[in-house]
């Protein structure tokens, strides 16, 4: 376990236990939109010792998710439909990650999404997400 602490702003994130198992995994919820983050440590590793695809596609899902129902309001139910996932540079255990998300459509039963995951201010991998309300 690293002894990075969290960025200033950032809460610990209660929720799921499938995002127990990931985390711990950080909240930033102000005017800026929302921002998770997390410390990258050794069992979210590949064999190459950087971020594992898996978990960086797992932060993805989660912060398109739930940052969504943050924009739109918590009563807000949605899914994910569709992820385009494009990974830009490998990410180093100890490292600080940030996912902000944007909202960019919000239509009758779809909503377009877009995250950034960034590394200690660079970026490592970008993504599209569509999701449905339910």
């Amino acid at each position: 376990m690293s002894t990075r602490q969290p960025a200033p702003g950032f809460e610990l994130l209660r929720s799921s236990p499938f995002v127990e198992r990931l985390g711990p995994i950080y909240l930033n919820s102000g005017p800026g939109g929302p921002v998770f983050g997390a410390v990258v440590e050794h069992g979210h590793t590949n064999t190459m010792g950087t971020a594992h695809g898996g978990f960086l596609a797992a932060l993805v899902d989660l912060a398109t998710g739930r940052g969504t129902r943050l924009v739109l309001g918590e009563a807000t139910t949605v899914r994910t439909v569709s992820v385009n996932l494009d990974f830009v540079a490998g990410v180093q255990v100890g490292s600080w990650i940030e996912a902000a998300v944007t909202v960019e459509h919000n239509g009758g039963r779809t909503v377009f999404t877009a995250c950034r995951i960034t590394a200690d201010g660079t970026l490592v991998a970008r993504a599209n997400v569509i999701l449905t309300k339910a």
